[in-house]
């Protein structure tokens, strides 16, 4: 991330404010610490696409990581899919993610840089006076088996409600807190 910084300064993410349609995900769960984020969504990625494939159950890419927006020891993230038939097999849990209004960016570089994409989505969240929901959504747009690291695109897309009732309320998410 430094040297992308010192390379080319702070990269501009456009930030857009729109509506998500509601989409059920079949997921696995997992808890994660801050700093194991990485390491637990490949190992939840490792359990989720064989399940799905053994039941021969189709899926709709992208993949889709969800986190709380608040990290802490012991905070419980998801990886999941839409899955044609609307449900996974068993062993699975279930997500529905409801629709609505959600500010989001487009990430294109490693995944290590994904604080600088975040940074730049909570202060467009926080300068609107709007107030982030969970779960924080990533959708892995072109993964790592399709292009190489620099070329990897992730979409970052937050809920949020209109109106802030606590002022001094301040959130963090995963990678948002790196900075």
């Amino acid at each position: 991330m430094l040297e992308r910084l010192a390379e080319g300064g702070l990269p501009g993410y456009e930030v857009t404010i729109g509506r998500e349609r509601e989409r059920r995900l079949s997921v696995v769960r997992t808890d994660c610490s801050p700093a194991r984020i990485g390491e637990k969504v490949e190992e939840c990625v490792g359990r989720l696409l064989p399940v799905l494939g053994r039941a021969g159950i189709a899926w709709e890419p992208p993949l889709w990581a969800l986190y709380p927006l608040d990290l802490e020891e012991g905070m419980e993230i998801a990886v999941g899919v839409q899955t044609l038939e609307g449900q996974g097999p068993s062993g699975l849990g279930l997500e529905a993610l409801p629709g609505g209004m959600v500010a989001e960016t487009v990430h294109i570089g490693p995944c290590t840089q994904l604080p600088l994409a975040y940074n730049a989505l909570f202060a467009a969240i926080h300068e609107r006076g709007l107030r982030p929901q969970a779960p924080v959504r990533e959708a892995c747009l072109v993964g790592p088996t399709e292009v190489p690291q620099e070329e990897l695109m992730t979409r970052l897309i937050i809920p949020f409600r209109r109106a802030w009732h606590d002022k001094g309320e301040r959130h963090q998410c995963p990678r948002y807190a790196a900075l």
